[in-house]
């Protein structure tokens, strides 16, 4: 009985033995190591924003752009080269007056609008005028014309000069007449562009355009506020009607130096007139 316990003692014990070997060897689980996370996206570095190559920014430029301002009686002061706060001011008038974008920019397409204007200030406006024609002059003497001839609008004749050329209306239905004026005072209120007049009851057609600047000439032969005063101009086919207007204390145009207003209302332009800018 001896032996056989201590066998069975034996087999138990090799058992115990080849049991924690066998849970000594058995596999380690595997450690996982988590993968870090994606780096962000590099961010693009913000570019400059394009330079505007319609904006004129060189200042000999821009005090050219001053100067003819100046000239057509848009007051900049000291040119200086510089679109400060009182050059964009003066460039929102000179928009407003010619029916552009009031941004204060000075562009390319404005710097070539002040050079075709102050060129047209310094070159001599000749008047081709035919018979029946009216010519104002300074000394408050009216002329109607006998023939067909050119002459210089800023004629003398003695100590007297050319205020206005009216174009003559002679056999025109009085709705005509009044429309023609009427599509002048709406042309001097707006100021803008060239604006085109015709009417069903004539054949003639004309195209009105207006200077909000007089030439130191026109503004001497205006006289008193002066700065108030236009020129404008009647053009139909060859011949041109340039006149200067000032308005009175109610904001009516006439011819100055003589008895000549310009009808009104303004807003009575469908009645008579078809007037298209």
């Amino acid at each position: 009985m001896k032996i056989v316990s201590s066998a069975v003692m034996r087999a138990t014990l090799l058992l115990a033995a080849l049991a924690l070997a066998a849970c000594s060897q058995a596999p380690k689980p595997a450690v996982t190591i988590p993968e870090p996370p994606p780096l962000p996206a590099p961010v693009a570095a913000a570019l400059p924003p394009a330079p505007d190559l319609n904006l004129v920014t060189d200042p000999r430029a821009i005090a050219a752009a001053q100067r003819a301002l100046n000239m057509l009686g848009y007051d900049v002061g000291k040119p200086d080269g510089v679109v400060g706060p009182a050059t964009r001011r003066v460039l929102i008038a000179f928009q407003k007056d010619h029916g552009l974008v009031e941004d204060g920019r000075l562009t390319l397409s404005i710097v070539e609008r002040l050079k075709i204007l102050t060129a047209e200030l310094s070159r001599p406006v000749m008047v081709a005028v035919a018979p029946g024609d009216t010519l104002v002059y300074s000394d408050g003497k009216v002329e109607i014309a006998a023939a067909e001839r050119s002459l210089p609008w800023d004629q003398r004749r003695g100590a007297a000069s050319l205020v206005a050329v009216r174009p003559s209306t002679n056999g025109w239905p009085a709705e005509a007449k009044a429309g023609l004026d009427w599509a002048v005072t709406h042309a001097l209120d707006v100021a803008g562009p060239p604006l085109e007049w015709s009417s069903t009851g004539i054949a003639a057609r004309f195209e009105i355009r207006t200077y909000p600047t007089l030439t130191p000439r026109e503004a001497a032969l205006a006289g008193p506020g002066a700065q108030a005063c236009h020129r404008f101009e009647m053009r139909s086919g060859e011949h041109r009607y340039p006149a200067i207007a000032c308005p009175d204390a109610k904001g009516l145009w006439s011819i100055p130096h003589s008895h000549i207003k310009l009808a009104r209302p303004a807003s009575g332009l469908g009645q008579a007139a078809n007037v298209r800018r």
